[in-house]
């Protein structure tokens, strides 16, 4: 439920930041199990009127309760780990991670550009709004984890996400 919830949470950040989204059209290769990377859609730049379209980029959304102990484990697997996977089929991807337990002033979306990722090298996410070639604001990213905050909290019965009214 959460993993769907952060497909569409991304989509609409992506949206707000003037992308255009687009279907990725599906690989020949057959699903690898765990390894499977399948992404959810193709960011598009906004480009000025009138001008073509430039190709997009493959976005992948994941939900990670703990980012940084996923991209840890995922370093340890070396060659073997999802994003060298990903890279041999999709050298442009890029991960979104969506997390409700992100580490001290760390944002609930963060990125993993393979585009930018060298196999062998250390994998690591920078906040969404970090991003230096997605130009996606920082007020957009934060509207979007109070939204974020909101859902999950209803999901998961906890009040903590969720400001109380009173009325009278």
């Amino acid at each position: 439920m959460k993993g769907r919830i952060a497909v569409a949470l991304v989509e609409s950040i992506f949206r707000r930041a003037g992308f255009r989204l687009a279907p990725v059209s599906p690989r020949e290769a057959p699903p690898r199990g765990r390894d499977e990377v399948a992404p959810h859609f193709a960011a598009v730049c906004p480009v000025p009127a009138g001008a073509p379209d430039g190709p997009g980029r493959p976005v992948e959304v994941r939900y990670r309760p703990q980012v940084g102990q996923y991209l840890a484990i995922e370093n340890q697997r070396g060659a073997q780990s999802v994003f060298a996977h990903a890279k041999r089929a999709w050298s442009e991807l890029v991960f979104v991670f969506v997390t409700d337990h992100p580490e001290a002033d760390r944002s609930w979306f963060q990125v993993l550009d393979l585009g930018r990722w060298t196999p062998g090298a250390p994998a690591a996410a920078v906040d969404l709004y970090a991003h230096p070639g997605l130009d996606i604001y920082r007020h957009n990213v934060e509207e979007h984890e109070l939204l974020a905050r909101r859902i999950f909290a209803l999901l998961t019965g906890s009040a903590s996400g969720t400001a109380k009214t009173r009325e009278g």
